[in-house]
């Protein structure tokens, strides 16, 4: 009954896992990153399955497939990697076959050895004892912790561009890498445990359901969260023509990112001034939605001068400029005695925010603490006052 149940439990995540699979073709997502993000489920639903079939039978039969198996997690680490890079900086990809010589390297071995009878010592003490299962999560730690460092990079970046919040967030890919790293390292943990202890293994076969929560989160998130795929995917003309199109988001150095750009310090403070006049009397920050390509047009000024402006004279990215009105006018809001009883998330939509934990976050940023401290703080210096 325990060996059915764990079949059971992987029979429920290869199904989901074939479903969200179609799902991502049917979004035709294929075409960019996702490719990627395709080829790690794939590589989840092969692993589902080997591990559903009889294992004596897998052996007798198919014994090369199934001792790839254990090589797998070698595989994993590379696809979210080259899915963050390819999707958030659209880097070059002509090597990124190297990422899976490790593994086509012991599928060659494993077919050398099956078919021939060979066998090294040295390979075998590299991939199939502790030391392998320490190869497999070093690699693992080093391809996620670099496509985090990607979507760290890209969601500063952003910074330049935007001013609302839920494009920076992009939460849901680095919940992704984050549960792709632990179900990964529970997986290759588990494939060692299973390949010292067998034929004692069937409790560490549990461990593979952890396969069938992460693939039902991701379904869940698509589910009930279908935009996200849309965001990261970017936003196109041909897609959508009343949407902008996302600038290609690099790290610049400002030294040198504007030594070309024949600004004289004049137009400069021209613009500067123009921005603060703007900025102030006009209130653009109020909305959400608002860009840097509306913010230039607003002052008449070419968007990559606003943005040299921004960096080299304010010190200071679009993204924090705006938020910064954005929470004085919260302040004045927070000291109007008419809206004493509105609701903090009202003051926040009120002033050009559009996420309640965000306006959280800056407004602690900015002033040191809370939006409702700093209103109880208020309240009390006004009873003090009265008093």
């Amino acid at each position: 009954m325990p060996a059915q149940l764990n079949v059971f439990l992987l029979l429920f995540g290869g199904l989901q896992g074939l479903l969200l699979v179609l799902f991502l073709v049917k979004k035709k997502l294929y075409s960019s990153g996702y490719v990627f993000l395709l080829l790690y489920f794939a590589v989840m639903l092969f692993q589902i399955t080997l591990k559903v079939m009889n294992k004596l039978w897998l052996m007798q039969n198919w014994g090369f497939l199934y001792g790839i198996t254990y090589f797998l997690p070698l595989l994993y680490g590379p696809l979210i990697f080259l899915f963050a890079r390819q999707l958030l900086f659209n880097k070059n990809l002509r090597i990124g076959y190297l990422h899976f010589l490790p593994f086509a390297f012991m599928s060659i071995y494993l077919l050398f050895e099956r078919q021939f009878g060979f066998s090294n010592q040295g390979i075998n003490f590299f991939y199939r004892s502790d030391t392998g299962m320490v190869i497999q999560l070093i690699s693992l730690s080093v391809y996620h912790g670099a496509a985090l460092n990607y979507w760290i990079k890209y969601r500063n970046s952003l910074k330049n561009f935007f001013s609302e919040t839920h494009r920076l967030q992009m939460n849901w890919i680095r919940q992704l890498i984050l549960g792709s790293f632990i179900v990964c390292a529970i997986i290759a943990v588990a494939l060692h445990l299973i390949y010292i202890n067998n034929p004692q293994s069937l409790p560490y076969r549990y461990w593979f359901a952890v396969l069938t929560v992460f693939i039902y989160w991701v379904s869940y998130t698509a589910l009930t969260q279908p935009s996200v795929f849309s965001v990261i995917k970017g936003y196109g003309k041909e897609e959508n023509p009343a949407a902008p199109v996302m600038p290609q988001l690099v790290v610049h150095r400002p030294s040198m990112k504007y030594s070309n750009s024949g600004l004289s310090k004049e137009a400069i403070g021209v613009i500067q001034r123009t921005l603060k006049k703007v900025t102030e009397e006009q209130k653009p920050y109020l909305n959400p939605e608002l860009t840097i390509n509306d913010l230039a047009a607003l002052i008449k000024c070419n968007r990559h001068h606003l943005s040299q402006v921004l960096n080299e004279s304010l010190k200071s990215s679009f993204y924090d400029y705006i938020n910064f009105y954005r929470v004085e006018e919260s302040k004045q809001l927070l000291l109007n005695t008419g809206k004493e009883n509105h609701k903090i998330a009202s003051i926040a939509y009120d002033a050009g925010f559009n996420s309640l934990s965000t306006f959280n976050d800056i407004f602690r940023k900015y002033t040191g603490t809370t939006p409702s401290q700093f209103r109880k703080d208020l309240q009390q210096v006004s009873k003090q006052q009265r008093g």
